[in-house]
Formats: C-alpha cells, sequence, structure tokens
C-alpha cells in the first residue's frame, strides 16, 4: 500500500477549465479536519468499515499488531498442544513449544493531493469552487484507501504444503484465471464452499488450481461469530446473479436487528454479503489477480474474516487545508493523510475468483 499514488493533483484550474455564468462569489473555506472528512467518505468505504483499523500515536514511527501464528489446542499433531494421558507417576509432563506468538509491522506512508484554483475562476463559477476541490479530494482518498485494502486482502500469502495461508476457488471448472470463461459465475455453492475452509482446521492449499488438504500442517479454524463476522465482498457482477440465483434470494436474510455494513445486501448462510465496486476486476485480455491473461471479463471476490484478516492504520487521518496564494492570485486546497495497511491472518482469507457473466 506504500508508494507513489496516483492521485496528485497540481495543475491549476483555470477559466478555461470552470467558466461558466458568475453567480456568486466566494469565501476562504477552514481546515477541515479528519473525523469530518472520514464521516464524509463514509458512504465510498465498504472494506474500511470491516476490517481492524488503529490510530498511531503521536510521535510513533511503526504499528505492530500482533497474532498468534495459530492456536495449540487446534493443532492435533506434534507441534500442537501436548497432552499426557494417566498419571506421571514421577515422571516429566511432556513439555510443549509456544512458538505460535508472532507479529505484523506497519509503517504508515505520507500522501499529499492538491488543486489549485485561481480568484478569477472562482469568482465567475456557478459552483463554489473550493468546496467542489474539497469534494473530489474526500472522494478520492476514500476510493485510494479501500481500493488498497481490496488489494491487500487480495493478494494475501497462499498456502502451500507446510505454510498456513490464503485460498483460492476457482468458478465452474477453471483451475485458473485464464481458465475462466463465461458462465463460470459466482454461485451460492462456491459461498458455502469457501465457508467450509475458512472454518476447517486442516490447511487447504492450491494443488494446480484444487483445493488439496494439507496433512503436515494446520490452521486457524476461524468461526462466523458477532465479534469478527465472515464477509463476504463481491462485484455489481455477482450481486446480478446471485439476485437471479432463487436459493440465494429464499435463504438471504433481511431486516434484522444487526448492524448493516454499507453495501450490505444481506446475509447468506450467516455470512454478510457486501456488494463494492472496490473488488479486483480484470477486463479481456488484462492481466488477472494470478498473474494470468484473463479471456473473459472476471472479477476476484473475497470472503474472509476482516477484522482478524488485515489491519488498517492511520498516522495521520486525512485533512484538508485552504491556503491563499496572493502572489498567484489563487488559493491552493491541499489534502494530507498518512496511513497503510497489512495483511495478518492469510488463512482467513479465502479469494474467489469469477466471471461477470
Amino acid at each position: 500500500m506504500q508508494g507513489n499514488k496516483t492521485m496528485k493533483l497540481s495543475d491549476e484550474t483555470n477559466v478555461a477549465a470552470t467558466r461558466g455564468s458568475s453567480i456568486s462569489a466566494y469565501t476562504n473555506q477552514p481546515i477541515m479536519y479528519g473525523a469530518e472528512l472520514l464521516d464524509a467518505a463514509r458512504t465510498r468505504f465498504f472494506f474500511l468499515d470491516t476490517v481492524n483499523v488503529r490510530m498511531l500515536g503521536q510521535g510513533a514511527k511503526d504499528y505492530v499488531e500482533y497474532k498468534r501464528t495459530k492456536y495449540l489446542g487446534r493443532d492435533r499433531g506434534s507441534t500442537g498442544m501436548q497432552f499426557d494421558s494417566g498419571e506421571k507417576a514421577g515422571s516429566d509432563i511432556t513439555n510443549t513449544t509456544m512458538n505460535n506468538l508472532d507479529g505484523v509491522t506497519i509503517t504508515p506512508a505520507f500522501y499529499t493531493a492538491r488543486i489549485t484554483i485561481e480568484n478569477y475562476s472562482a469568482r465567475v463559477n456557478v459552483f463554489n469552487l473550493v468546496d467542489k476541490a474539497r469534494e473530489e479530494l474526500v472522494y478520492a482518498i476514500a476510493d485510494e484507501v479501500d481500493v488498497d485494502i481490496a488489494e491487500g486482502i487480495g493478494d494475501a500469502t497462499e498456502a502451500v504444503v507446510g505454510t498456513q495461508g490464503a485460498l483460492t476457488l476457482f468458478g465452474g471448472d477453471a483451475t485458473a484465471d485464464s481458465a475462466l470463461s463465461n458462465g463460470d459465475v459466482l454461485t451460492t455453492d462456491m459461498i458455502a464452499e469457501g465457508a467450509r475452509y475458512l472454518k476447517d482446521n486442516n490447511n487447504w492449499y492450491n494443488n494446480s488450481g484444487v483445493p488439496t488438504m494439507d496433512a503436515t500442517t494446520w490452521k486457524n479454524g476461524w468461526q462466523n461469530d458477532v465479534s469478527a463476522p465472515y464477509v463476504l465482498f463481491i462485484g455489481p457482477a455477482q450481486e446480478m446473479a446471485l439476485r437471479k440465483d432463487s436459493q440465494f434470494v429464499n435463504a438471504a436474510e433481511y431486516g434484522s436487528n444487526e448492524v448493516v455494513l454499507n453495501g450490505e445486501i444481506g446475509k447468506y448462510l450467516g455470512i454478510k454479503v457486501v456488494v463494492t465496486n472496490n473488488v479486483e476486476s480484470t477486463a479481456v485480455s488484462g492481466t488477472a489477480p494470478d498473474a494470468t491473461t484473463a479471456t473473459a471479463a472476471q472479477t476476484r471476490c473475497i470472503l474472509c474474516v476482516p477484522r482478524k484478516a488485515y489491519t488498517f492504520v492511520w498516522g495521520l487521518e486525512p485533512s484538508i487545508s485552504v491556503t491563499p496564494l496572493p502572489w498567484q492570485a489563487s488559493q491552493t486546497i491541499v489534502l494530507q493523510t498518512a496511513y497503510a495497511g497489512a495483511v495478518v491472518h492469510d488463512d482467513s482469507i479465502i479469494k474467489i475468483d469469477v466471471t461477470d457473466a
């Protein structure tokens, strides 16, 4: 999530870009602080509202999210909790090595964006251009953050033999994104299958695109509970597929007293289903998430336990300031923020790659 961003806006906005009927003048706008900014952007947050969000303390550079790599009691092998049967009668109780504590270091990076408006353009325009510029910056940072999180979760490290991690499922009988063809859409069976792998203590990995159980390693079996619920993120095309599926329509739950997430269209098998256009999508002939070439338009849906899967850290919550530039007869609207995020538990993520039609 760190590196150069594409939302930097530095060209001056002048009459040629904004001309229209003169209706009202403007006044300099005060600084809009982070809390207000985040509230204004709330309708564009889908992933951010579900993951684990932290604020870095003043003067701190890094944030470390601690985790258990696995629960020793769930590992029935020789590396898990060892229980002796019978009375020891003077012999030592078998020792269990507690080697399941780890941490993920997250270092927020600093980002800025700017729009500069000449005073004359602002004065002879039907819109309050300062307000419009502020809105553009709010929407830009909201989309940037949410897409970053989506891509971060979608890039979670895959499980392999001996190492727990994420698992990818493919629509239809495909075993790679390049093999997906029209008709390999999201189905309710895929949702049920993904939930099965999330709950399982066994480590499942892709063996040439086919989910295969690893007999050498155990993973965390994630339960779907109120404090850390399962969430399925899908795109608009997948929403249409589910709306046409009578099994989903008949079984989806609505109208409960539970808090509804932004974009949530209901629950299926106890899983919150959220529709967002911030999920990764690939056009025909584009490079798909698994690095193969897509032969059909497709989307990477994500079924995960967001609170466990990903931690997002604000180093500096977004703020916008408006500064007059009298020597240029203009004013500049600047957004500043610092953030980063990282996957914490790869094994709480199931990637579901399907076609859009």
